[in-house]
């Protein structure tokens, strides 16, 4: 058994250069955007590359001494790149973005295949002109749309590179408004779009077509008849779904049970068209072409040929920003492993993740990036180690104990930051992956016959095959997401434990591969440290007792959190509902598990030894609240800590306050903004503090300290 392969500095260039310019793009991240520092770091860019180039001129390269100051200006120079990409689209930077410009519309195209959820289609808008005072400016920038299509005469469809006609009135992505709540400010931001819109079908008008990228365009065409034959052939909704995404990454129809089923179980990544899917694209032509190993012009006729299949399965996937990404990581370490350049792997892992940065730096707090290079990293680090201290030499347990490793491997390099940013971590993901391996293999390798054949009685069995075996692993999923703590959910990392965690993993298996002490030490640091934060945490949650008034826009979902019990009073249907699921369960979830929250409709009454709720009125131990819309009454006099008022109520506060005596007013998303207003200026003068909740962050009243945020 060859030996893990020693890594070597002198072989890790583009290391260095990934390091030089994550260092500028996490420097751009940290600043917000102005004027002067951007026109400052263009100039700094310019004096370190006439230097570089007059250190190259002037010198001779043999003279080692100026290899250093060469790679010194090098460095710094991908550094100060990384910083001004950053900003380059930013609207407080780019001049001709066009909410620099007063206009009454703009033109512009879509660029991205639009996403239909029931009536209403979503997609990014590429803007190009404006209807300004003096005629059509040419501006730039993106913003995100949403049509609504519901009670619309117009029947137009919308494509990507349709070029479009709207009205302006955008606003500015909200920020997140409650704790835990996906930044989607920040996610889109990510895209370059700091603007939405939400527009009635009516309001828009198509102009033209065609305005996209043609390849692309190509790309989105050829899926889209792929997924029709798929539904001609596979009847079950289901598995036409799981068919549709995990071969050609059209998600559009995917059930949210199915996701949960796959998120749950540790095999997500199946449902994501990635790394996997080209990995099995790779291997099996790779096994076909065997027999061009001998000679190196076959060989790099063989890497003609891979690299044509993967980016043909990139083609057929139209081109989305995984697949993409997988397909550029895995050409580079294709090309260095067909070449015999296994030991410098992590060199071709930096090289795709140094252009794709180069190409857009904003990949790097896409979460799909980040969980992408992790586990590729992990799979690289463990793999070996792990091959080489349990080798196994029967052949058919062989693959299953190397896929095992592969399965530890990503797991351990993308596991604690998928616990970091969904808060839960599969149980069973290692006889999940097992489980689902060959079926989902089987499933692409069916796929592609079923693309391949022409329509008849052949591709009729092929779909039926397909559909059955995709039901039975959907079944046999299912049931491992049944089993006992199949998902540990509710936990909640600070970017430091997750830290440590990494710092554990690597330590370890330092420790027990080159038996060195000092991995053993860090081992026990980091987990006395781990455990010191967590218990301190059980220690802190346990003597918290809070009520949560969130902000869910015109709706109302207040959280009465006590130790390890949590009650949601709302109007909203249930906690299922999509809302409550973005934008409340999250707090909620960090306490307790979902099956554990005591849901209480509103205008229901409920009661037990900690909580008291009638007609508005909410008892929670000690603190009482009231949510009042203007028409209940209450004879004698009712004192409450909070007093909520909604849907916009006609009284005065003055008269409202003759009957409710409160501590603090507060005002939700209901409410008109003259309401608020006119509430805010009689609060005022009655000198009672007052909280808008309205495009506000959601209030934390803390019962034990009498602490209010």
């Amino acid at each position: 058994m060859r030996p893990p392969t020693r890594i070597r500095i002198g072989h890790l260039p583009f290391v260095r250069f990934l390091l030089a310019l994550l260092l500028g793009i996490g420097i751009g991240y940290a600043m917000p955007p102005q004027q002067s520092l951007h026109s400052m770091a263009w100039a700094i860019l310019v004096v370190v590359l006439v230097a570089f180039l007059g250190v190259l001129c002037t010198t001779r390269l043999r003279q080692h001494r100026y290899y250093s100051v060469l790679g010194f200006f090098a460095l710094f120079a991908w550094c100060v790149v990384g910083f001004i990409m950053v900003w380059q689209s930013d609207p407080a930077i780019d001049r001709l973005h066009f909410s620099r410009f007063e206009s009454k519309g703009l033109i512009g195209h879509i660029v991205d295949e639009p996403v239909v959820h029931g009536n209403h289609v979503r997609f990014p808008f590429e803007v190009t002109q404006a209807y300004v005072r003096d005629g059509i400016a040419q501006v730039a920038g993106r913003l995100m749309l949403t049509i609504n299509r519901e009670n619309s005469l117009c029947s137009q469809s919308l494509n990507y590179g349709d070029e479009l006609l709207i009205p302006t009135g955008y606003e500015e992505v909200s920020p997140p408004y409650n704790p835990g709540e996906l930044d989607y400010k920040r996610f889109l931001a990510g895209k370059d779009i700091w603007h939405q819109d939400y527009l009635q079908a009516v309001e828009l008008k198509k102009i033209s077509t065609g305005k996209g990228n043609p390849l692309i365009a190509y790309a989105l065409a050829l899926r889209q008849r792929m997924v029709v034959k798929f539904s001609a052939y596979i009847s079950d909704k289901d598995a036409y779904s799981v068919a549709s995404t995990l071969i050609l990454g059209y998600r559009a129809e995917l059930s949210d049970a199915l996701l949960q089923a796959f998120s749950n179980t540790g095999t997500i990544h199946v449902l994501s068209v990635s790394g996997m899917h080209v990995v099995i694209v790779f291997w099996l032509l790779s096994k076909l072409l065997w027999w061009m190993n001998r000679h190196q012009y076959l060989r790099t006729g063989k890497l003609v040929i891979l690299l044509s299949a993967v980016w043909g399965y990139a083609l057929l996937t139209g081109f989305s920003p995984s697949i993409l990404r997988a397909t550029i990581m895995i050409s580079f370490v294709m090309a260095a492993s067909l070449f015999g350049q296994q030991n410098r792997v992590y060199n071709s892992i930096a090289a795709s993740a140094f252009f794709l940065l180069l190409y857009n730096p904003k990949f790097i707090i896409d979460i799909g990036f980040q969980l992408s290079y992790l586990a590729v990293l992990g799979i690289v680090f463990l793999y070996p180690l792990m091959r080489a201290a349990f080798p196994v030499g029967n052949r058919l347990v062989r693959p299953i104990v190397e896929y095992t490793w592969m399965s530890v491997g990503a797991q351990a390099g993308a596991g604690p930051l998928a616990a970091f940013y969904f808060h839960q971590f599969p149980v069973y993901f290692l006889p999940a992956n097992l489980l689902i391996v060959l079926p989902a293999s089987s499933i692409m390798y069916l796929g592609f016959g079923l693309l391949l054949v022409p329509p008849g009685q052949v591709a009729s069995w092929i779909g039926i095959a397909l559909e059955k075996l995709i039901l039975l692993t959907n079944a046999s999923l299912s049931y491992i997401e049944q089993l006992p703590l199949a998902s540990i959910g509710g936990i909640w990392l600070t970017w430091w434990q997750d830290a440590l965690i990494y710092i554990l993993i690597v330590m370890a298996v330092i420790s027990l591969a080159a038996r060195k002490k000092y991995g053993v030490y860090a081992v026990l640091g980091c987990t006395t440290l781990l455990v010191c934060s967590s218990f301190s945490t059980t220690l802190q949650s346990d003597d918290r007792q809070e009520i949560v008034l969130f902000n869910v826009r015109r709706n109302l979902a207040i959280g009465l959190v006590d130790e390890r019990k949590v009650w949601l009073y709302s109007n909203l249907a249930s906690v299922d509902d999509r809302t409550i699921r973005y934008s409340v369960l999250p707090k909620l979830e960090a306490h307790v598990p979902i099956e554990n929250i005591h849901f209480i409709p509103q205008d229901s009454n409920y009661h037990d030894h900690q909580l008291y709720v009638k007609g508005g009125v909410i008892q929670f131990d000690n603190t009482r609240l009231l949510v009042y819309d203007g028409t209940a009454t209450y004879g004698g006099r009712l004192d409450v800590d909070i007093l909520v008022l909604r849907n916009n109520p006609r009284k005065s506060l003055q008269t409202l306050l003759a009957t409710i005596n409160c501590r603090l007013l507060l005002l939700d998303g209901s409410n008109f903004d003259s309401t608020i207003d006119r509430l805010v200026t009689e609060a005022g003068a009655l000198d009672i503090p007052v909280y808008v909740l309205k495009d506000n962050f959601a209030y934390v009243w803390k019962l034990d300290a009498d602490h209010h945020e």
